[in-house]
């Protein structure tokens, strides 16, 4: 197969949006007889690839609609085996460009205040930006009005493929970072209440996932740490309970010395994945320790934050299991929730800390 896309397929994409009834797109098209064809045709002759590279520069020039769809077949094709990387960029931009053409017509609901507003007081900011958004909305006409839904729609079918690009090669969810002011605007528009999206915070949440290749895990109790490579991890309660599972594998290496309990491949009793836990140590940041002493004992890693979250020293991302008795009990249940079949959470030895390492990172 050449990497042009055949003439029916094309016409599909091209087919105007014009009514409401074009809003409800995604079944329509994948029950066209063109697009089932060839999407078949696609996998019969092991053309996945090409026709992704075929597809990235149409994403800009179609409707954006057409542009959804045409991302989400492209998704379907990574699903059975093309490339994630080809299409990745191409739907990235598209939906940086559709976000930012939106932004003016999303806000989130304020607060509501129990007392009236005075006319002499300001306007709070998120008031403003409500009243804004909504009053951008109504002044659309109908013709105009059809068009932003469509871009809302064109959206959360971006959503889609872009999950199953990002959770097949850690590069996507670098280069997804890399955009600082996509990943905020996501942040921003994934819950409002003008304009509401229904799978942009699919994309908010792997945004927060950490890939870390070398984490520094370190024990001071036992002067004893490991560099490790902590992939796909939802933040740091989910962080500390792999860890803590990792931690049972090596204890005697690591040299802890408190009683552990007793854990099953993150199972609970009942051999089903567990969704509680609870700290065995006082998990904390670097920034706990200066000389070698423990100097700041509240410089908690907080659970619910991302793992980047937390402070680096000599250039690497550092957390610090304190074997104590003195702890408040922290325990937390619903962190270990995968987005997506190809998550894969995991948290690997990649080798154990010298002793002079250690004393280093707490220095």
């Amino acid at each position: 197969m050449n990497q042009e896309l055949p003439p029916d397929f094309l016409a599909v994409l091209h087919e105007p949006v014009l009514h409401e009834d074009d809003l409800d797109a995604q079944e329509r098209f994948f029950g066209r007889d063109a697009v089932r064809a060839f999407y078949r045709e696609a996998v019969r002759e092991d053309a996945r690839d090409a026709v992704l590279r075929a597809a990235a520069p149409l994403l800009s020039e179609l409707h954006p609609l057409r542009g959804g769809l045409l991302a989400l077949f492209g998704g379907a094709l990574v699903e059975s085996g093309a490339d994630p990387r080809l299409l990745f960029p191409a739907t990235l931009q598209r939906m940086s460009q559709l976000l930012a053409s939106l932004a003016p017509y999303c806000a989130e609901e304020p607060m509501e205040e129990e007392e009236e507003e005075k006319e002499d007081e300001a306007v709070p900011a998120d008031l403003a930006a409500w009243r804004a958004a909504e009053s951008a909305l109504r002044a659309l006409p109908p013709a105009e009005r059809l068009q932003i839904e469509a871009r809302r729609c064109a959206v959360d079918l971006l959503v889609l493929p872009l999950m199953a690009m990002l959770m097949r090669d850690v590069r996507n969810h670098r280069d997804l970072l890399a955009d600082g002011a996509l990943v905020a605007r996501i942040e921003e528009m994934a819950v409002n209440g003008t304009l509401p999206f229904d799978q942009l915070h699919f994309l908010r949440s792997a945004a927060q996932l950490a890939y870390e290749d070398e984490l520094v895990v370190l024990l001071p109790t036992s002067q004893a740490g490991m560099i490790v490579r902590a992939h796909g991890l939802n933040n740091n309660f989910h962080a500390f309970s792999l860890l803590q599972d990792l931690f049972r594998l090596h204890v005697h290496t690591l040299g802890i010395r408190q009683a552990l309990t007793v854990r099953h491949n993150g199972e609970d009793e009942y051999g089903e994945p567990r969704d509680s836990d609870s700290a065995e140590y006082l998990w904390l940041q670097a920034t706990a320790y200066a000389g070698g002493k423990l100097v700041a004992p509240m410089a908690w890693s907080w659970g619910e934050g991302t793992l980047r979250e937390n402070a680096r020293r000599q250039g690497q991302l550092v957390l610090v299991a304190l074997e104590t008795d003195d702890k408040p009990a922290r325990s937390w249940n619903g962190f270990g929730h995968v987005l997506h079949s190809e998550q894969k959470p995991h948290v690997a030895l990649v080798r154990f800390l010298a002793p002079d390492e250690v004393a280093a990172y707490l220095a």
